[in-house]
């Protein structure tokens, strides 16, 4: 975790143009991290230090993806992924409201390109959450 948080504490600002190139591939390295801990974090034996590091991951990711998204090279994954968090909703329920699935969803936020019909229900929703 120590080479992630470095490499974000060195990111640019996020007008430069390098900014997003950069930071997706933090948030790629984050995501394989964040499903490594998860999974070691669902067995029954799990210790505290693993928990303390899904915390720490998860809240790092989320950090990053809210300025990724307001970043002007923002994806639609990184943008739909923030509004959904800040609206307090699961995957399922925003999938649900858009008419898609939650894997797709998911997918979508890992930086899967949607087509245009999935891109366009994505934008529908999300501005009506307000993002």
């Amino acid at each position: 975790m120590q080479m992630f948080s470095a490499s974000i504490d060195s990111l640019p600002d996020t007008s430069d143009p390098e900014f997003s190139g950069r930071a997706n591939v933090i948030l790629s390295g984050l995501r394989k991290l964040q499903s490594a801990l998860t999974r070691a974090a669902s067995r029954g034996r799990a210790t505290p230090s693993v928990i303390v590091a899904l915390s720490g991951v998860r809240t790092r990711y989320d950090d990053l993806m809210a300025l990724a998204a307001e970043a002007p090279g923002a994806t639609l994954g990184q943008q739909l992924y923030v509004v959904r968090r800040r609206a307090k909703l699961s995957a399922l329920e925003t999938a649900n409201g858009a008419g898609l699935t939650a894997d797709l969803l998911d997918a979508i936020e890992a930086e899967e390109i949607p087509t245009d019909e999935e891109a366009a229900r994505i934008k529908e929703l999300l501005a009506a959450l307000g993002g």
